[in-house]
């Protein structure tokens, strides 16, 4: 198994566990950071209650998926030792709800003071995730037998009934 963004390895124990897909993802949330600093706007009402709606939604899917994954929980694509497939509560409703939350978040906070380069770094790190969520799902599927049917089971890969 070779992908230049996860390493190589046997399908159990990979060299490397996604870190290049970590460190994607941290580098595109300081730049959204410092395009809301450099780029931002004066907030408007309208757009800061959908801003709140946004976070509050994105904060309890990232939560939610925290709690369900407790001490499993890592930035890191691959499955925790001993990990179990999780199927109910937000899982049920999406397969990574926690790269959802955060983009549901930042969303938010790019909304909020109607922040266009902190909107366009949010489609990046979307693509980020994206990427980073097949890796990942690449993973999961040789660590649990079961992986294909709850992919089919639950469509969704961020955001339930919309991406």
């Amino acid at each position: 198994m070779s992908n230049g963004w996860g390493g190589v390895g046997t399908s159990l124990h990979p060299v490397n566990t996604g870190s290049r897909w970590v460190l994607a993802q941290f580098v595109v949330l300081v730049l959204i950071g410092l395009a809301v600093v450099l780029f931002g706007a004066s907030p408007q009402p309208v757009p800061t209650i959908l801003a709140v709606a946004l976070f509050v939604a994105g904060q309890a899917m990232a939560l939610a998926a925290a709690f369900q994954m407790r001490q499993y929980l890592s930035a890191h694509p691959a499955p925790a030792p001993g990990a179990k497939l999780l199927r109910d509560g937000i899982y049920g409703l999406v397969r990574h709800p926690m790269y959802g939350g955060v983009l549901l978040m930042v969303a938010a906070v790019a909304l909020f003071d109607l922040n266009l380069v902190a909107g366009g770094l949010t489609l990046v790190l979307a693509g980020v995730f994206y990427g980073k969520s097949r890796y990942e799902e690449g993973l999961l599927a040789e660590a649990f037998l079961g992986y294909a049917d709850y992919v089919q089971q639950v469509s969704r890969r961020f955001i339930p009934w919309v991406f």
